[in-house]
């Protein structure tokens, strides 16, 4: 049976966010400097969509549904912290960071239905996520021969529950959490010789994961993870050609949210929620630069294992009801290349980047196997024009062929951004004008393809936006906050 969903939405939403941070660096001489920060932050997003639902199965009228999506979330508090040690003893550097996160998240939304088989249902639910972690890394570092070797580790400690409760009948409450602890060592080498420059690294991780479920461990989903990821770099001049290549392995996990067991009530046709089977994306990408002049060029190619990608199943046995979830795929190969130049006549400057970038990807459709690899092309043009009276004007245009990403073919977009700057008293005061999508030409369509689901979607949202800005600096100085931070792979995360 072929089951069509034709779903057209429209709505708006209202996001403050309110941040603050506070901080100091102490630099007891040139060797020694030591610093920290607290930031926190709070943020309030209400939303409001109103959705219109036609389905059919095998080209006969099922449903029309009126549902009227509406809730707000509230992120409070965000606390984060970091401290760090920056020194030197002798020829020894020393790079020490300790930071630490810590947030909630409430999310409370209401459906409001009207089928014109079923009649009205009212939906609420309520999700509440807390995530916590802590991070310290040390990097150690030494001249040796012609040019310096590094060595550190990193200690990474996250926590992540989220409580989802509800009153839609085809889904239940759920109570998840998951714990990971990361312990990592790595080594990087770099040395030079005349004008060949060479790097390698090499870096160990032991991941513990952790998956509960209702206060109890889930063996099944709960994994351990050992994995080396091992780095290389050459570089050198030829003439005043700049040529370099490089190599890079390593992982991406999921986030805390994808890996969410809990489903969110869309509407009596659609879900939501995460897989808690996730596992990690591993990369690995070689890459070659080359730069003459003010002519660059960039090819690499990439073999992804085990790729993160959104797609939709099936939920129950009739097939009427789907789920949008996340799954792992086998493998994903691509190319991308890029060239581009810059240069100036008068007071106009220029800059041109062209690229093309194309996978190697197939997915079992309820068609058949299909094939995704269908190439995209890029064209970006950048302009700077120095007008009289110190006076900057930016026009910069994009457009992006149609071709496929992942398990989805996009349509064709493009933008065109105009912006005016002008800086008074030595740049201390700055008024800027800003225009984004002039034209409104950013809108698309993208199709996705899952096994038992084909979806499309047309984004007609009006992008086009106008800004200005007024900036004053008091007491602008260098910044010499020298902390860089521990886990910040894991931050992202979240």
């Amino acid at each position: 049976m072929l089951w069509e969903e034709g779903i057209t939405q429209n709505g708006y939403g209202n996001v403050k966010d309110f941040f603050g941070k506070v901080g100091f660096s102490y630099m007891f001489n040139e060797k020694h400097s030591i610093g920290a920060y607290y930031s926190n932050g709070i943020t309030s997003d209400k939303m409001h969509h109103t959705h219109l639902t036609e389905l059919s199965a095998n080209g006969e009228f099922l449903d029309i549904t009126t549902s009227t999506r509406s809730g707000d979330t509230k992120k409070l508090p965000r606390h984060y912290a970091n401290i760090y040690y920056n020194g030197k003893v002798g020829d020894l550097g020393i790079d020490l960071n300790t930071d630490y996160l810590w947030n909630k998240s409430r999310s409370n939304v209401t459906v409001d239905e009207i089928s014109v088989t079923d009649g009205n249902s009212l939906i609420n639910s309520l999700g509440t996520s807390r995530g916590r972690m802590f991070a310290e890394k040390l990097v150690l570092s030494y001249p040796i021969w012609k040019g310096v070797i590094e060595v550190g580790e990193e200690y990474v400690s996250s926590r992540f529950s989220s409580d989802y409760m509800t009153d839609a009948e085809i889904i239940s409450d759920a109570n998840t959490r998951v714990d990971e602890n990361n312990i990592a060592g790595f080594l990087d080498f770099r040395q030079t010789f005349g004008r060949f420059s060479l790097g390698a690294g090499l870096r160990y991780e032991h991941v513990n994961f952790d998956y509960m479920e209702n206060g109890r461990k889930k063996e099944d989903q709960s994994k351990t993870y050992n994995n080396l990821f091992p780095s290389f770099f050459m570089s050198t001049t030829v003439d005043k050609v700049q040529l370099s290549m490089s190599y890079t392995g390593k992982t991406r996990r999921p986030n805390y949210g994808d890996l969410d067991g809990a489903i969110d009530y869309i509407n009596r046709f659609t879900l939501q929620g995460g897989n808690p089977y996730l596992k990690p994306e591993k990369t690995h990408t070689v890459e070659l630069t080359g730069a003459w002049r003010r002519l660059f060029a960039q090819l690499s190619y990439t073999y992804k294992k085990d790729p993160i990608i959104s797609t939709t199943v099936p939920y129950g046995e009739s097939g009427e009801v789907k789920l949008m979830t996340l799954d792992n795929f086998p493998e994903i190969h691509s190319i991308r290349a890029f060239i581009g130049t810059s240069f100036n006549i008068g007071i106009w400057e220029p800059r041109v980047n062209l690229g093309i970038t194309k996978q190697w990807f197939a997915i079992d459709t309820w068609k058949g196997r299909k094939h995704l690899n269908n190439p995209q092309g890029m064209v970006q043009w950048q302009n700077a024009i120095h007008l009289p009276y110190d006076i900057w004007m930016n026009v910069d245009m994009a457009w992006e062929s149609a071709g496929d990403d992942r398990n989805i073919h996009r349509k064709s977009c493009s933008y065109l951004n105009a912006k005016l700057y002008k800086a008074f008293f030595n740049n201390s005061f700055s008024v800027s004008v800003e225009a984004n999508d002039i034209f409104n030409k950013r809108n698309y369509g993208v199709t996705s393809f899952s096994r038992d689901i084909t979806r499309y979607v047309c984004v007609t949202d009006l992008s086009r936006s106008f800004y200005l800005t007024l900036q004053y600096s008091f007491n602008s100085s260098r910044d010499r906050y020298k902390g860089r931070g521990a886990g910040a792979n894991e931050k992202n995360r979240f």
